[in-house]
């Protein structure tokens, strides 16, 4: 059995895991946390392969409906820059209050049910592999990565906007720069249950859209698909010059090839109507991209 603190409570999760399609999972070591959950590395106890298996552990409305929404998404998704799904499940935990919490709340659940993903794992995420990185990457080095993960949002807005672009949330997997994390997803569809606030401020910190901060402010903004251009756009501005694109830029604050810049500056307009119109607008014009 694998025992954590999560939130003031002491989850203890079981030795095995079954996913939907029937293959077992040895839970082994944390690998990291965030507000709403864990991820381990998992084994395969058929084939001996690790994985990575995100548990849900934040069980506020509406965290669980997110975490579905999630697993509805990346299930329906492949492609070479989005983290590859394996399969997901629910587990039984059973979890207890802190020693200091017992004095306030002395009533201990029944073991319940919660769900888990099971993704390909990585090597590291954006944010570590350039901060561990002293010297700059060259355009050989990024360019095909950029254009790879231009073309894997292009396919998540045919379902989905992702809503929370940012250097952690894009994995590195055998050299390949995946998007991850779709906990804060949208469905493109009218009909889709809304579940953020109309005040709540959705996006990642520093790296959110001007329309995002607006609304988090109830300005009334919408969030659309051009607000995950402009995530993605400081992602790339800040893989090239290790700023993230604060204040009022300019090309004189670029240190790449004009064109890429121009194309990023005109992505990260304050104005979403200034931006490339869609995904395929805008990796079209990075595709004509050339170092210069």
């Amino acid at each position: 059995m694998t025992s954590i603190e999560f939130n003031g409570q002491i989850y203890v999760l079981p030795d095995e895991v079954k996913g939907i399609d029937n293959s077992q999972y040895k839970i082994l070591e944390m690998l990291g946390r965030g507000g709403n959950g864990s991820v381990f590395e998992c084994e395969n106890a058929a084939t001996g392969e690790t994985f990575a298996l995100k548990v849900l552990l934040n069980l506020k409305f509406p965290r669980i409906e997110r975490f579905e929404r999630e697993i509805q998404i990346i299930s329906r998704l492949s492609h070479e820059h989005i983290v590859t799904y394996i399969t997901h499940g629910k587990m039984l935990i059973t979890h207890t209050p802190k020693r200091e919490a017992r004095s306030r709340n002395r009533s201990y659940p029944n073991p319940f049910d919660v769900s888990f993903i099971i993704m390909r794992k990585a090597n590291s995420n954006l944010r570590e592999f350039l901060t561990q990185s002293s010297s700059p990457l060259r355009f050989e080095d990024y360019y095909g990565q950029f254009v790879g993960l231009a073309k894997a949002l292009e396919k998540l807005h045919v379902v989905a906007m992702h809503r929370d672009i940012k250097p952690d949330n894009i994995l590195i997997s055998a050299d390949v720069w995946q998007i991850s994390d779709f906990g804060l997803c949208a469905l493109i569809e009218e009909t889709e249950k809304q579940l953020t606030r109309a005040e709540e401020a959705v996006g990642p910190r520093y790296w959110m859209s001007p329309e995002a901060v607006s609304k988090a402010m109830g300005l009334g903004d919408v969030i659309n698909c051009c607000s995950d251009l402009f995530q993605l756009a400081s992602v790339f501005w800040f893989v090239v010059t290790r700023r993230p694109p604060i204040g009022i830029l300019t090309m004189d604050d670029w240190s790449g090839p004009p064109s890429l810049g121009q194309l990023l500056l005109d992505t990260l307009q304050h104005n979403p109507l200034r931006r490339p119109r869609s995904t395929t607008e805008f990796l079209q014009q990075l595709e004509d991209v050339r170092f210069s």
